[in-house]
């Protein structure tokens, strides 16, 4: 079993950072098989807040991730087969919306963001996780997977905190409530 190291709701992965303090409620990934085109854009940026030492951990991270450039952030070692990689953020009327986009070479290298490719049926494939409240208009339902046609461009939603247990419920915070301060 191959272990996923970038995970499409939190930011911080694509830099390869694992104490991830920033997550998406929602997240969209979009494939373009054409293009060999990917871009994911993040929704509802929140998160956990204990004490105040997890505000400042919190800000210090949106600081370097939000100007990934200038902070010469390095990439993820698992996307180093990819190009063009970038990161934009979006505000729009107080809301933030990172939107991440890259391309790749050969399908193969989807393996790293959990995306298959089968050649024989020209058909992408992810794992379904009942817990990330996939959804998709194009791709099907089938047993474990979700199944997307090779030949056109594709998306799939995740929703992987709609379940927050309620104690953490109560500490979620929008990023934009911290950034504010």
């Amino acid at each position: 079993m191959e272990q996923i190291k970038i995970i499409f709701f939190l930011l911080a992965s694509f830099f390869g950072i694992t104490e991830s303090k920033i997550a998406a409620d929602k997240n969209t990934v979009t494939v373009y098989p054409e293009d060999h085109k990917i871009e994911i854009v993040q929704e509802h940026l929140f998160t956990i807040i204990q004490t105040e030492k997890d505000t400042a951990l919190t800000l210090a991270q949106w600081e370097q991730l939000a100007k990934w450039k200038e902070n010469k952030l390095s990439w993820a070692k698992e996307l180093e087969n990819f190009t063009n990689k970038d990161v934009t953020i979006e505000n729009n009327e107080g809301t933030i919306a990172p939107r991440i986009s890259f391309n790749y070479t050969d399908e193969k290298d989807l393996r790293a963001l959990g995306i298959w490719y089968n050649k024989e049926k020209n058909q992408y494939s992810i794992n379904n996780v009942p817990r990330e409240h996939t959804t998709s208009k194009n791709g099907k339902l089938e047993g474990n997977y979700w199944t997307f046609d090779g030949g056109s461009t594709f998306s799939f939603t995740n929703e992987a905190f709609v379940d927050l247990p309620n104690e953490y419920k109560k500490l979620k915070l929008p990023i934009t409530e911290i950034l504010k301060d």
